[in-house]
C-alpha cells in the first residue's frame, strides 16, 4: 500500500477511563457512519474463543490460586477473572500481556481494512490506549474524560457497581490528568448526550 493511499484515511485513537462515555461517543460516532471498532470488545471475544488463551489463562489461575477460571458449561467466569485481577497486579499484568498482542493484531487488520476502503474517518476505541502503545496505530488520539463522581454514578446506574467497584477499576487505569497530558484532544464529558455529541 502506498503511502498516498494511507494517508486518505485518518485513524482517530478515542480512550478514557470507565464510565466516561466511551460507548456513547461510539453510537455518536456509528449515527454518522463512521466506521468504529472496540478493542473491549475483541478482547472478549478473544477471551471466549481463543484456544491457547483460555488454555494458558486456566493454567496460570490453577497454579496461582487453585481455583479454575470457568463456569460449568466450559464458558470463562469473566465475573471471577475481573475481581482476581482488579485486586492482583501480577495476574493483571499477565492478563493484559496475554490479550494486548492479539487485539494490536485485530487493530492492525481493521486499520488495514478502512485504509483499503479510503474511508475518511474510522474510530479506534481503546480504554487503555496508552497503556497498551496501541496509541502508535493512530494518526490522533482523543481522550474523553468526567469528574470520578459522575463516572461512578454512571456505573452505578449502567452496571450497579458499588463505588468501590467502581473505584477499583479506576485505579488500575491510567488517571485523567495523565490521560488527557499525552492526548491530542480533550474532550470533558459531563454534560447531556446532546452536549457530548
Amino acid at each position: 500500500m502506498t503511502e498516498e493511499c494511507a494517508s486518505t484515511t485518518l485513524i482517530l485513537g478515542l480512550t478514557g477511563g470507565v464510565g466516561s462515555g466511551k460507548s456513547a461517543a461510539e453510537s455518536i460516532f456509528r449515527s454518522m457512519n463512521i466506521p468504529t471498532a472496540d478493542a473491549d470488545r475483541w478482547a472478549h471475544d478473544i477471551l471466549s474463543h481463543d484456544a491457547d488463551v483460555k488454555q494458558r489463562l486456566g493454567e496460570y489461575f490453577n497454579q496461582q490460586f487453585q481455583m479454575d477460571p470457568f463456569l460449568p458449561e466450559g464458558e470463562i467466569d469473566r465475573s471471577l477473572i475481573a475481581r482476581t485481577v482488579f485486586k492482583d497486579r501480577r495476574s493483571l499484568v499477565f492478563l493484559e500481556a496475554l490479550i494486548h498482542p492479539r487485539v494490536r493484531a485485530l487493530a492492525e487488520d481493521w486499520i488495514a481494512e478502512q485504509r483499503s476502503r479510503e474511508v475518511p474517518l474510522a474510530v479506534l476505541i481503546v480504554p487503555l490506549l496508552l497503556e497498551s502503545g496501541m496509541q502508535e496505530q493512530c494518526d490522533l488520539t482523543v481522550a474523553i474524560a468526567a469528574s470520578a463522581d459522575i463516572r461512578t454514578e454512571r456505573l452505578w446506574q449502567s452496571r450497579g457497581w458499588s463505588a468501590e467497584e467502581s473505584q477499583e477499576r479506576m485505579d488500575r487505569q491510567l488517571d485523567d490528568p495523565a490521560r488527557c497530558a499525552w492526548a491530542d484532544y480533550v474532550i470533558i464529558n459531563e454534560g447531556t448526550l446532546g452536549e457530548l455529541e
